[in-house]
C-alpha cells in the first residue's frame, strides 16, 4: 500500500499593494476632510488688514506644513529619534525643517498676493506661521510613535513566530527518529524470519519515508493522507506482530476536506504499539478516529499494558511528551488531550488499559 499525498497549497495573494493604496487613501481623505474644516470654520477677515487669503492661497500654504508632517514622521523621528538615538541632531534639523516652513509659507503668500499691500498678520508675523508649524511637529511625532510602536510589535511577534517555527522543527526531527527505531527493529525481525513479508514490508517503509521527507515539511496535510500514513504504519507493524494482536481501527469516510499539522496523530498510535504489545496477555489496541461538530477531529487510542512496566516512565514518554509540546505550539489554548488509567477486573484477571483521547480544530 504506497501514499499518494496530494497537498492543497493555500496560496494567499500578497497584500502589500493594497496596503500601500489603501494607506495613501486613507491619508488623503484625512487631509482633506481636516482643510476642509480649516477653511469652513476659520474668519473671512483678518481683524488687523482688510484682505483676506483665499481658500487658493491657504492650500498653497498648506503644502509645505504637509510636507514637514510626513518629513518628520517618516524621517527625522525614525532616523535620528528611534535608531539612532541622536537627540541633539533630530532637534537641529526640526528647528530647520520649521524655519523653511514659515519661511516658504511666507513667500507663497509674497507671490500670490496683491503688490504693496501688506496681506495679513499671518503674512505680517512669522510667528503666527510658526505655531501651525508646531502642530505639525505634534501630531506627526504622535503619528510616527504610535507607527513605531506598531512595527515593533509586528517585529516581536515576527521573531516569536520564528523562534515557534524553529522550535516544531526541533521536535519534529524528535518524532522521525523516534519512529524510524521501531519501524527498523520490525524489519530486523522479518529479516531474520527470512519472510516473504520483508520485500512489501520494504516498499511500505519507502513510502513512509517519502511522506516523512516531502510532505510531513508542509504546513498542512490533508487528513485523508494522515489517515493513509497511519494505515501504513500499521500494516508494518501487524507484518510484525500477526494475529498476536486484536486490532480495532475506525476512520471517518469523508476526510478529504478537513486539514491538519502532519505527523499529530501518530505519535499515540505508536505508542500503543510500543506498550500495549510485549509481556500483555492477549494485547489489544482500539484506535477511533472522528470528525466532531465545529470542525474538530478526536483521536482514542486505547491499549492492554501490563500493569507492572508503567505506561508513562521517564524513557518511553519521548513521543507524548514532544507531541504536547508540538499541539501547545499550535494549537495554544485549542486542544485538549486526555491521559486516563482503566483498570478493569474479570475473569481471567486484572486488565489495564490505557487510554489517550486527542481532540484538535481541523482547517
Amino acid at each position: 500500500m504506497g501514499i499518494s499525498a496530494r497537498i492543497r497549497q493555500r496560496a494567499e495573494p500578497s497584500s502589500s499593494n493594497r496596503t500601500s493604496t489603501t494607506a495613501w487613501v486613507v491619508h488623503f481623505c484625512i487631509w482633506a476632510v481636516f482643510f476642509y474644516c480649516v477653511i469652513l470654520f476659520r474668519p473671512q477677515k483678518d481683524k488687523l488688514h482688510e484682505d483676506s487669503i483665499t481658500n487658493m492661497q491657504m492650500l498653497l500654504v498648506a503644502i509645505p506644513y504637509v510636507a514637514l508632517f510626513y518629513l518628520n514622521a517618516n524621517w527625522l523621528m525614525p532616523a535620528y529619534l528611534f535608531r539612532r538615538k541622536r537627540i541633539g541632531i533630530y532637534i537641529g534639523l526640526v528647528l530647520l525643517a520649521l524655519l523653511v516652513v514659515v519661511a516658504m509659507c511666507g513667500w507663497m503668500l509674497f507671490l500670490t498676493g496683491p503688490r504693496g499691500l501688506a496681506l495679513t498678520s499671518f503674512y505680517s508675523f512669522p510667528s503666527h506661521r510658526i505655531f501651525p508649524g508646531i502642530f505639525m511637529l505634534m501630531v506627526s511625532a504622535s503619528y510616527s510613535a504610535i507607527r513605531e510602536n506598531a512595527r515593533l510589535e509586528r517585529e516581536k511577534k515576527e521573531k516569536e513566530t520564528a523562534h515557534l517555527r524553529t522550535e516544531l522543527s526541533f521536535l519534529r526531527s524528535q518524532v522521525n527518529p523516534h519512529f524510524m527505531l521501531n519501524v527498523l527493529n520490525s524489519m530486523a525481525l522479518l529479516a531474520r524470519r527470512k519472510s516473504d513479508a520483508l520485500e512489501p514490508a520494504l516498499m511500505e517503509l519507502a513510502g513512509l519515508m517519502r511522506y516523512m521527507l516531502y510532505d510531513a515539511d508542509s504546513g498542512t496535510i490533508s487528513l485523508e493522507d494522515e489517515v493513509g500514513y497511519l494505515k501504513a504504519y500499521i500494516d508494518l507493524q501487524m507484518l510484525r506482530f500477526g494475529g498476536d494482536v486484536f486490532l480495532q481501527f475506525n476512520t471517518p469516510d469523508d476526510t478529504e476536506n478537513y486539514y491538519l499539522e502532519p505527523m499529530l496523530l501518530i505519535p499515540l498510535v505508536e505508542n500503543a504499539f510500543k506498550h500495549g504489545i510485549g509481556l500483555v496477555e492477549n494485547p489489544e489496541i482500539a484506535i477511533d478516529i472522528r470528525i466532531a461538530e465545529e470542525n474538530r477531529l478526536i483521536l482514542m487510542v486505547k491499549n492492554k499494558y501490563n500493569r507492572s512496566i508503567s505506561q508513562q516512565d521517564g524513557k518511553t514518554g519521548i513521543g507524548l511528551k514532544n507531541l504536547t509540546k508540538r499541539l501547545e505550539l499550535i494549537y495554544p489554548g485549542q486542544f485538549e488531550l486526555l491521559r486516563e488509567d482503566n483498570y478493569r477486573l474479570d475473569v481471567d484477571g486484572l486488565e489495564c488499559w490505557f487510554i489517550v483521547t486527542l481532540n484538535i480544530p481541523l482547517q
